[in-house]
């Protein structure tokens, strides 16, 4: 895995991609394990949450799966003709519009000076 230190995109997202794409196109095969985070870590010279942050986001996809003591593997698909799924960007306005977040607040203070927020 070649990680471009110049490169526009964060190493987290180079890593992620990097094994997204091997784990899609068969390099890394269903079953297998991969490395530990450490290890990872070590190879590539980064700090290990940034392995780690890499491995949670295909954690998340469902690409990998974990089990205590038994290290992380490559996920084998239920069905062979259900491909993985796309990796969805996390759109946080909608997330909150769709929470009835309020939009606005107004902020006061208490007699004794502590802060208070209205919510609308």
């Amino acid at each position: 895995m070649e990680l471009g230190r110049e490169s526009n995109r964060t190493l987290r997202q180079q890593i992620y991609d990097a094994l997204r794409r091997a784990i899609l196109d068969g390099k890394l095969p269903a079953g297998s394990t991969v490395p530990s985070t450490r290890a990872l870590a070590a190879s590539l010279r980064v700090s290990r949450n940034t392995i780690l942050w890499a491995y949670e986001a295909l954690l998340a996809d469902g690409l990998l799966v974990t089990r205590k003591g038994s290290g992380t593997k490559v996920r084998v698909p239920e069905t062979t003709h259900r491909p993985f799924p796309e990796r969805q960007a996390f759109d946080l306005w909608a997330a909150l519009r769709a929470a009835h977040y309020p939009a606005t607040a107004q902020a006061f203070a208490d007699p004794d000076g502590n802060p208070l927020y209205i919510h609308r």
